[in-house]
């Protein structure tokens, strides 16, 4: 049986980092699989924070990618990515959105599926779902409120107030709330939502188009790297990850030539963080633009240690997509988070990472030594890092559960109403 499934959620394809990666190859998956899928969109924006000019005009567009028939609804992109900047941002755009909800709301659909963040995304969609009597899924990405409660983002205590009471909302009147580790399926079930209501679905891992390969590859000579050691950050540069404890540990390893520091991509810290990097003089330590889609594979196989880093009040209200692509390049890495977070459980499990205290350069720099100088651990480890991303973190595998689940809240819907 097909299905009409609307997708609300601030990013998807083309962007192919991130969230928008994940919600615009499950909306292609289910095209693919014969369902007619909607998505009610932002231009592509992320992780760059800047819409290009093809998607400027018009600004309220539909087109069709991948079969999906993508709604376009345009939002205020700030330069500098500031607390209040967020704020207008995420208010724009679904201020925006508004123009679309007319046309969607007069049609009819089997399921709809808004993902946060952002967090108010789920309201209207909600609320069409309760009117259509059709299951509403709610998909937890990032512990938004969490996130921005413990790091400071939000202090509006008004504001506070709005955004909890509209995510017990969400949280209790779902029929399904997804999301993506233990640890923040945990959270959410604390927050009062039914735990039979709460499902595991983790991003996948791209295991075709990322795979182990040679490290003394093209992009590695770009860099003007040969023999060294590469120590990789690829992902954003914002508030939640903390990263200026990668150059505290650049400092304290900087005599040693043979360890470079790679960071690529962009975000609000990026400016600071080469700022910093100057006034240092950290010679091994470099910054470079997000790469193109089909360059990003060749820069995780030719970093020799990957680094996912976050702050201690933040390392469980968001999971790290990079870690899914790290393992699937067969590559060890060092997470600087806590044993009990979902980031230490998987680092425990599969064996492919070392972790060290968050916020604490010392232990690691001690651990990017450590496996520095361990050419057969790293070995051993990436090895282990595939194995583990083709058990668990297959693609196919957790768009079937997708689907599965769509096809059993429907089923469910359609026996209450006998």
């Amino acid at each position: 049986m097909a299905l009409r499934i609307l997708i609300h959620g601030i990013n998807y394809a083309p962007e192919f980092v991130g969230i928008g990666r994940y919600t615009g190859e499950l909306g292609a998956w289910l095209h693919e699989r014969g369902h007619a899928v909607t998505v009610l969109a932002a231009p592509p924006y992320y992780p760059v924070w800047r819409v290009p000019a093809a998607y400027r005009r018009p600004a309220w567009r539909r087109e069709w990618l991948e079969g999906v028939e993508v709604l376009r609804a345009p939002l205020y992109a700030p330069a500098r990515v500031t607390g209040k900047g967020r704020v207008l941002h995420e208010l724009s755009f679904g201020a925006s959105c508004l123009a679309w909800w007319p046309t969607l709301w007069a049609r009819s659909w089997d399921v709809v599926l808004a993902v946060c963040p952002l967090l108010q995304s789920g309201l209207v969609p909600a609320l069409l779902a309760r009117h259509q009597k059709v299951p509403f899924i709610f998909h937890v990405q990032d512990l938004q409120l969490d996130a921005a409660r413990e790091l400071g983002i939000i202090q509006q205590p008004l504001l506070f107030a709005l955004l909890s009471r509209l995510e017990h909302f969400l949280f209790t009147r779902s029929q399904a709330v997804t999301t993506i580790s233990r640890a923040m399926a945990a959270r959410i079930q604390e927050k009062g939502a039914p735990p039979e209501r709460v499902h595991l679905l983790p991003n996948w891992a791209d295991l075709e188009a990322i795979k182990p390969g040679e490290r003394r590859n093209a992009v590695r000579r770009e860099l003007g790297l040969n023999a060294e050691i590469m120590v990789l950050y690829a992902g954003s540069m914002g508030e939640k990850q903390g990263l200026e404890i990668i150059l505290d540990a650049a400092a304290i390893t900087r005599d040693n030539q043979a360890i470079r520091y790679v960071f690529v991509g962009e975000g609000a810290a990026r400016e600071q963080l080469m700022d910093r990097a100057q006034r240092l003089a950290l010679e091994t330590v470099s910054f470079w633009p997000v790469q193109s889609r089909d360059r990003f594979p060749l820069l995780l196989q030719a970093a020799d240690i990957h680094l996912v880093v976050q702050k201690d009040k933040a390392s469980d209200l968001v999971m790290p997509s990079k870690l899914g692509n790290i393992l699937s390049a067969g590559r060890p890495f060092i997470a600087t988070a806590r044993p009990e977070t979902e980031l230490g459980r998987v680092a425990t499990e599969s064996q492919a990472g070392l972790l060290t205290p968050p916020e604490a350069a010392g232990s690691l720099a001690q651990a990017v030594v450590h496996l520095a100088q361990d050419e057969e651990a790293r070995r051993k480890m990436g090895l282990r890092a595939r194995q583990f991303a083709e058990a668990w973190l297959g693609r196919e595998k957790i768009m079937a559960e997708w689907e599965r689940l769509f096809y059993g809240l429907v089923n469910q819907g359609d026996r209450d109403r006998i």
